[in-house]
């Protein structure tokens, strides 16, 4: 095992930046995610550790050794492709020793490799098949046992699970943070799927525009996201965004959004004095779904909203709602037995004490005194 060190990493295509200035301390043994849209650099950042592409500027240390101008063979680093990368006239067994074979590893060494990756993996049965015989998932393991065999210092995964459907994605999902759990090796895994990142990461790396947005455990992305981008990307349904006025003073708060189709007051009395600072100027409010409620306890932090129901789309677990409120489209989740008639008027109530706020200037989250 090993940790990762990137520091002041670019990378440039003629005069195309597709990475700048990446800077990333990944721990021995840890699971980080790098996840973001199409295009955002993360297949790039994860091709220039493996090195299959140059980096134009910047370094990458594994523990105490810089690999920065290594080539990919001799950077101890395994990689685990979307496509599964099989050879089709080999056998599973085949396919997993081969790099050993390349190697010159001994038979008996072999033999007992295979052995303890089929059992940890569960395709013993399978080993004598070829690719063309086994399921999407059980072509994945082997993919993932012939990485395992190589007892690299690093392990990479470039969207293994893409090419899976969502009830074997979820199962794979499971086995690999299983597979994780038991080795303590260093992964770092790209995906574009948002709840892969939350439920497989220690921490996750999210990019746009080949920048780095926010590095952190899953969590703090998605409690405190650093800037709009990171809250409206992580979640899903997505972050609701709401612009209004501050009014008032320290103590005695009042977000006010004006519109054709109404007046939205948010009453903020004694919290969130951090925005005392905007009196007068706009700030964006960031509410995820599960931040309006049908019922108030009573207390100051939920407020009433009223709100016209568009469309009602039953989850099974839950209803999400979109819904109309001063001008603005919404969604919220709500219990699944609330089934209200589209275009009634209701009443929800929003939870002060989780939502955040953002600079519309900057985009970037104020912080909370």
């Amino acid at each position: 095992m090993a940790s990762l060190t990137i520091s002041n990493a670019w990378k440039k295509y003629g005069d195309f930046l597709a990475l700048r200035d990446i800077n990333l301390d990944i721990e021995d043994g840890e699971f980080v995610v790098l996840v973001g849209p199409s295009g955002c650099g993360k297949s790039t950042l994860l091709s220039i550790i493996a090195g299959l592409e140059e980096i134009s500027y910047g370094t990458l240390n594994m523990g105490s050794r810089d690999v920065t101008d290594l080539s990919a063979k001799d950077r101890n680093i395994a990689m685990v492709f979307q496509s599964y990368a099989l050879y089709p006239t080999m056998s599973v067994r085949e396919n997993i020793t081969f790099g050993m074979e390349n190697r010159k590893t001994p038979k008996d060494q072999q033999k007992k490799a295979v052995a303890d990756v089929a059992k940890l993996l569960q395709i013993e049965a399978l080993l004598e098949r070829k690719p063309s015989q086994l399921s999407g998932g059980q072509r994945q393991r082997v993919a993932m046992g012939r990485a395992l065999v190589r007892d690299p210092q690093l392990f990479l995964f470039d969207e293994p699970l893409s090419n899976l459907d969502a009830k074997l994605r979820v199962e794979m999902r499971t086995e690999i943070k299983k597979l994780h759990k038991r080795l303590g090796q260093t992964i770092v895994y790209v995906t574009h799927d948002q709840i892969e990142a939350m439920t497989l990461s220690d921490r996750i790396v999210v990019m746009n525009g080949g920048i780095v947005q926010q590095f952190a455990d899953p969590d703090t992305i998605y409690r405190e996201p650093a800037n709009r981008f990171v809250a409206g990307f992580m979640g899903s349904p997505s972050m609701n965004f709401i612009d209004a006025v501050v009014e008032g003073e320290p103590g005695d708060i009042t977000l006010v959004r004006r519109s054709g189709d109404g007046e939205l007051t948010i009453p903020l009395k004694d919290r969130h004095n951090e925005l005392a600072a905007f009196a007068g100027r706009t700030v964006t409010i960031g509410a995820r779904p599960e931040h309006f409620v049908l019922t108030s306890t009573g207390e100051d932090e939920f407020v009433p909203i009223s709100a016209r129901v568009d469309v009602v789309e039953p989850t099974g677990p839950d209803t999400m709602l979109v819904f109309s409120s001063a001008d603005l489209s919404l969604v919220a989740v709500l219990p699944a037995n609330f089934r209200p008639e589209e275009d009634a008027r209701i009443d929800l109530f929003l939870d002060l004490e989780n939502i955040c706020f953002f600079d519309p200037e900057t985009t970037n989250r104020i912080p909370r005194t």
